[in-house]
């Protein structure tokens, strides 16, 4: 059944390079991780990401600039773990697109499953590797029960899990650490796009603080506009001491 086939396959990819994966010991405060732009990391405590950590990326429209800005967290990712697994149920993502922008292609998984099921279970191999720093994702809806096994394979294999998702399921019950909300603004930046970009979740800590930020697509560079947010929060996100 084509179904089995894509589990052999996915498992087969998996464990070689898990092969050559080292599992490193976590430490009692692992170093963050940075989103890689400065701007956001500072609406982050201890300015970033924390390995194993699930980060959702809901959108308000179609392009609306948030896969753009998630792809900066790539290559820090990569530092401590070797591969970026991208699960592509809709077969819209182009690789040769994001070489561009300074991640090597060598370093991407490409993995292509036709149901919603078979989605989940790729994207939890994913994140249990240890081999794999970012596991990256579009879907819509997710049981809540899909969720919760993702934020523990995350834990697990100690990379990241970006998942991107429609604004209007921002309500819903979701088990990502930081969940980020990306609204396009209608001024034009200096060098391409204009977003907004509030921080709506960072589990066991305020959360808070929103950001603009200009885009340019064709060069992959991100500019800080402005800061909205708690003046220290704000001071940090505009790359100003504590």
């Amino acid at each position: 059944m084509p179904g089995d086939e894509h589990r052999v396959e996915t498992l087969r990819a998996l464990r070689q390079l898990c092969r050559g994966a080292v599992r490193v010991v976590p430490s009692d405060k692992p170093p963050r991780l940075s989103t890689g732009i400065p701007a956001l990391d500072g609406l982050l405590p201890d300015g970033g990401l924390e390995p194993g950590s699930l980060v959702e990326w809901l959108a308000a429209v179609d392009g609306s600039g948030a896969a753009s800005l998630a792809l900066q967290g790539v290559r820090p990712a990569l530092e401590q773990h070797s591969v970026w697994a991208v699960v592509d149920p809709t077969g819209e993502f182009h690789s040769p697109a994001v070489h561009g922008w300074g991640v090597p292609l060598e370093s991407l998984l490409l993995l292509r499953p036709t149901t919603v099921a078979e989605t989940a279970w790729t994207v939890e191999q994913c994140l249990r590797c240890p081999a794999v720093g970012v596991t990256w994702v579009q879907i819509e809806v997710l049981p809540d029960r899909v969720l919760q096994r993702w934020k523990i394979a995350a834990e697990t294999g100690g990379g990241l899990g970006v998942l991107f998702r429609p604004a209007r399921t921002q309500r819903q019950t979701s088990w990502a650490d930081v969940r980020w909300l990306v609204r396009p603004r209608p001024e034009s930046g200096t060098t391409g796009r204009r977003v907004h970009v509030e921080l709506l979740t960072c589990r066991g800590t305020f959360a808070g603080g929103s950001v603009e930020l200009d885009v340019n697509d064709a060069t992959g560079d991100v500019c800080l506009v402005s800061a909205v947010a708690d003046p220290t929060i704000a001071r940090r996100a505009a790359g100003g001491g504590k």
